[in-house]
């Protein structure tokens, strides 16, 4: 039996250990606290999760900003299932590692250094924690040749000098020692205190860093020193030296709490009664490895740990679809729940556990339960889905191959073309096996056409005896990564080639921050125009540089530059030093407007961001005022002028979709932002809402929630925050996966009682919200389970669609009511329908004023509803007036009907005519679009061997030279059909007054007999 530290904080509770770690900081030392930032990186693409405390102070070792506080304290949420530091496949295996974690911090913005950290934490380590001295071992950072650091002897002595022995100090190297975040960014040496747990008075320093579950890690103390360049092998010293230390919160409670493990304390034991309260499973026995035989205790540490990490990941904000990692973790707890365990929704049964044990630390889970819950039912069904697709072609392949049985992630939908397309590309090229090394272009392209992880190719790699290139497979994600930021540009290699000449020869970056300068007096925007130069020029592609552009510039008058700049053909793109034009960001689209030079006036049509270059696309046109802009007096002095009615329609649109979306987060538990475009004429907002459907109702409810917040005239606030800050605001809404920079992020603020939007946006906005005027959904549709799309548009053409809508309303309505009262014929009947048709089924994006999309949803409903009283009506009055013409035909023949009917019906066909008369013989006839339609039908009691359907077609018929055929599945002797083709009118009505002789002579001779029936 593990013996206790101290009898009096046995008893303590996690949430009581948590709390007296950041009261020691705070109290006695005076740190501040800042909250957990969410395991969600908002500021970094190098690691998928937050996974260690310093994650959000990144921007601040990196002297990006400053911190408002010189020292702090915190519990961080951690995530680690990836990457540089993942444990991922060990957790469930041992008694301390987890995908999820606390991580207990105290930090130094250069305040404090090396020996203050040090003895701040081996005080309390043996102060409040009550844990000793002579139980506790040391390590430091050895030094590295390949990087030129030298061992860290100062931290060596600063320990000698609190207490601990020269043996107990140990030396390790930089996979150990030397903490760095990611593949770049803030790093350093460090320093570890490592606790006996089993307390014995014996050297156990052998036993530190091997590996052993009885003397394990339990503090990391981080100097801040370096920086670690992306991309390479590089390592400089950072302009401030910063402290960053982590003690797992999990270890630090067993040890406090006594337990022989992390999962014996009572941040997992609640998880695991509930897992057996649901299941009736046999009790957790804490049993590893072999001693497991039946694999019950590692289902319940798998089952337990896994909830923790899912249930925080998607209170965080972090969507399974945009985070494979998230989505693996949850469908192996998925596969635990449902195999070990027996039982379907498991993994989202706990979440609610996950949340009474860490809610009061982490209020931010209590607020997001019902989002948390809605997702991982989403995804429950989506992977029983996937198993039930792909699932059944990998076994065949597995039948084939059996050592792929191992591969973990069997579910990827591009498992099956991902292993085709390696297994080709290893029959290829030969040298692969012969290095023994699978190249990363290699890797990526498996990942990037087929969604493989990295982990799973390293599985399949190592079926084929072969190993990945990890780090080549990286440099070929980050390649990938800036040229998305870049964007997908047509002239992607010029404008790649451009940036280069314009770093080499120091052209100016371009300031654009004069976009967001513009007032509102009395309503109407004003946008001042601005003064800037021009400092580069690209013409076909051909980069203009100062020395040649200023002789263009000076000389415009010169026959050639004049053919060059104002060919229309030309391709012309302009970057100034200066600019308050909008580039493509943000999902808004670009600003239009003009350039002005002495001479000329370029008229810019498209505007992009580059790097931080903003470059205008346009045409030159020559000014014909002279001295219009007296104040150009350099050679390159231009003034740049936006449209205004362009830029404010962006802005309602803008501002309209962060409203939009804080009404959807209303009326759906889970909801997030997959895409917006905003254009002058509306707005475009895709989300996923995951399986839940919006009805009308809903957007109902949406148009009321903005236009309420319209009406009031809220003021559209707007912050501009470094990391630090944001991550200090409540209830903020970010794109997944979307990289925001560590200072300048810009927070839009909309606040009513009834709706309340906080989000991250480069976009610009309106000042107040009844600028907007009105809003209303244009077009809602679903693509799939996941992408819903919504149009919409404010201002007067959202005033102007709605009148419109209203009036076409009230068409249907009085055309309802001329219906009803029956004061309309036929044809005038015919031609307002068709008017409203028109109307009602216009394309939108060709409309001059498209129809709101409730409204068009009503005006359909009462429009085929309508249609089908005045089809029914059609209906009757048609079959009344055929009724009435075959029965004026039978005035000559009682017996039988021979009839070539008048016009052709609309609504009723042959056949169903002659069921009208089911017990008479009776051939009736249509003509139409050059066609000849028959129908003879023959009662069974009228049949003989002289006279039967088939007899009597052909008797009428003969004159066609054409065979008749009767129905399939149909009686020839009873009933037959067919029609004679590309018949001219005149000679159909020739041959049917024949046939409707012929075959009314032929029914006269044998109908009328009395013994018709007798053979």
């Amino acid at each position: 039996m593990l013996r206790l530290y101290c009898t009096k904080s046995v008893h303590k509770s996690a949430n009581a250990i948590r709390q007296e770690f950041v009261d020691y900081f705070t109290k006695q030392l005076q740190h501040d606290i800042i909250r957990s930032s969410p395991v969600s990186l908002l500021n970094d693409h190098t690691t998928a999760f937050v996974n260690a405390g310093m994650n959000q102070f990144k921007g601040i070792f990196l002297g990006n900003y400053d911190s408002p506080y010189p020292r702090v304290v915190n519990s961080q949420k951690c995530i680690r299932v990836g990457g540089k530091h993942s444990d991922l496949n060990i957790v469930g295996n041992d008694t301390y590692h987890h995908t999820f974690f606390e991580m207990l911090g105290n930090w130094s913005f250069g305040d404090y250094f090396k020996e203050e950290s040090c003895r701040y934490a081996l005080d309390l380590l043996t102060g409040p924690y009550n844990i000793k001295k002579e139980f506790l071992y040391v390590t430091y950072f050895g030094g590295c040749e390949k990087l030129g650091l030298k061992p860290d002897t100062e931290c060596r002595d600063i320990w000698l000098s609190l207490g601990i022995p020269e043996n107990r100090i140990l030396p390790f190297g930089m996979p150990d020692n030397f903490w760095e975040m990611g593949l770049s960014g803030p790093c350093g040496p460090c320093t570890e205190i490592h606790v006996d747990i089993l307390k014995r008075s014996q050297d156990q320093s052998a036993r530190v860093n091997a590996g052993y579950p009885d003397v394990i890690e339990l503090w990391n103390i981080v100097f801040i020193q370096y920086e670690r360049l992306a991309n390479s092998h590089v390592i400089q010293p950072l302009p401030k030296c910063h402290v960053d230390t982590g003690m797992g919160l999990e270890r630090l409670v067993a040890l406090l709490q006594g337990k022989r493990s992390n999962y014996d304390t009572d941040l997992f034991q609640p998880l695991f009664k509930a897992i057996r309260r649901s299941t009736h499973a046999p009790e957790y026995k804490g049993a590893f490895g072999n001693y497991d035989t039946s694999g019950i205790d590692y289902g319940y540490r798998i089952l337990a740990d896994h909830a923790r990490m899912i249930t925080v990941a998607l209170s965080d904000g972090i969507i399974p679809e945009k985070n494979q990692k998230l989505r693996r973790t949850l469908r192996k707890g998925i596969d635990v729940g449902e195999n070990v365990f027996k039982k379907k929704g498991l993994l989202s049964e706990l979440s609610y556990t996950v949340v009474d044990i860490l809610g009061d630390a982490y209020p931010e889970l209590q607020d997001n339960i019902k989002k948390v819950r809605n997702i991982i039912k989403f995804e429950e069904d989506l992977y029983k889905n996937v198993q039930e697709t792909c699932g059944k072609g990998w076994k065949k392949i597995v039948s084939i191959r059996p050592e792929l049985a191992p591969i973990t992630q069997l579910i990827t939908p591009g498992l099956i073309s991902g292993y085709n397309e390696f297994q080709s590309i290893l029959r290829q090229d030969s040298t692969i096996y012969s290095s023994g090394i699978v190249p990363g272009s290699v890797a990526f392209k498996l990942y990037d056409s087929h969604g493989l992880s990295i982990d799973t190719i390293t599985e399949l790699a190592a079926v084929e005896s072969l190993q990945v290139s990890r780090d080549d497979f990286e440099k070929e994600m980050n390649n990938a990564r800036q040229k998305s930021k870049i964007g997908i540009l047509k002239n992607y290699n010029i404008i790649e080639k451009s940036l280069k000449l314009f770093t080499e020869n120091h052209v100016p970056q371009t300031d654009d921050s004069f976009k967001y300068i513009y007032e509102s007096n009395n309503g109407i925007y004003e946008f001042p125009k601005l003064k800037s130069k021009i400092v580069g020029l690209i013409v076909n592609g051909n980069i203009v540089l100062e020395e040649e552009l200023k002789a263009i510039l000076t000389n415009i008058d010169n026959q050639k530059n004049a053919d060059m700049l104002l060919d229309e053909k030309s391709e012309i793109d302009i970057i100034l030093s200066k600019t308050n034009c909008y580039a493509w960001e943000g999902g808004q689209a670009t600003d239009k407007g003009s350039i002005y030079l002495k001479d000329m006036i370029f008229q810019i049509t498209n505007v992009r961001k580059i790097g931080s270059y903003i470059v205008h696309s346009g045409k030159f046109t020559k000014s014909n005022l002279q001295n219009a802009h007296p104040e150009l007096e350099d050679w390159n002095d231009c003034i740049v002028s936006i449209d205004p009615d362009v830029r404010t329609s962006h802005m309602r649109h803008h501002t309209a979709t962060h409203l939009l979306n804080a009404a959807l987060k209303i009326i759906f538990p889970a909801v997030y932002q997959r895409n917006s475009v905003i254009v002058k004429n509306n707005l475009k907002f895709q989300f996923s809402s995951f399986k839940d459907l919006v009805t009308l109702e809903d957007i109902a409810t949406i148009e009321r929630l903005v236009n309420n917040v319209i009406q009031a005239n809220v003021t559209v606030k707007v912050k501009t925050l470094n990391l630090l800050q944001l991550l200090a605001e409540n209830n903020v809404t970010t794109v997944p996966g979307e990289i925001y920079p560590d200072t300048g992020i810009r927070m839009i603020e909309i606040d009513t009682n009834e709706l309340k939007s906080k989000e991250l946006c480069c976009g610009t906005h309106v000042k107040s919200t009844g600028f907007l005027e009105h809003f209303c959904v244009l077009d809602y549709f679903s693509k799939g389970i996941l992408n819903r799309t919504i149009y919409a548009i404010t201002g007067p053409l959202a005033k102007a669609a709605e009148s419109t809508g209203k009036n076409l309303l009230e068409q249907i309505v009085d055309l309802e009511n001329c219906v009803r009262a029956g004061t309309l014929t036929n044809d005038e009947l015919d031609l307002q329908a068709k008017e409203i048709q028109k109307k009602l089924y216009q394309d939108r994006q060709t409309a001059d004023v498209p129809l709101p999309y409730l409204i068009k949803q009503e005006c359909d409903m009462r429009f085929r509803n309508l249609m089908k009283v005045i089809t029914k009506q059609e209906k009757a009055t048609e079959r009344a007036s055929i009724i009435r013409e075959v029965r004026n035909s039978m005035k000559y023949t009682n017996s039988f009907i021979v009839h070539h009917l008048q016009s052709t019906p609309k609504y009723l066909s042959l056949q169903d005519i002659v069921y009208l008369f089911p017990n008479v013989p009776m051939l009736l006839m249509s003509y139409d679009d050059k066609t000849v339609r028959v129908t003879c039908n023959v009662p069974q009691e009228f049949l003989s061997n002289k006279f039967n359907a088939e007899i009597w077609m052909k008797v009428a018929f003969q004159e066609f030279n054409e065979q008749v055929y009767a129905n399939k599945d149909t009686n020839s002797l009873t009933i037959v059909n067919t029609k004679f083709k590309n018949i001219p009118e005149e000679h159909a009505n020739n041959l049917i007054e024949i046939a409707v002789t012929k075959a009314t002579q032929y029914a006269s001779t044998l109908v009328d007999k009395s013994n018709i029936q007798e053979n």
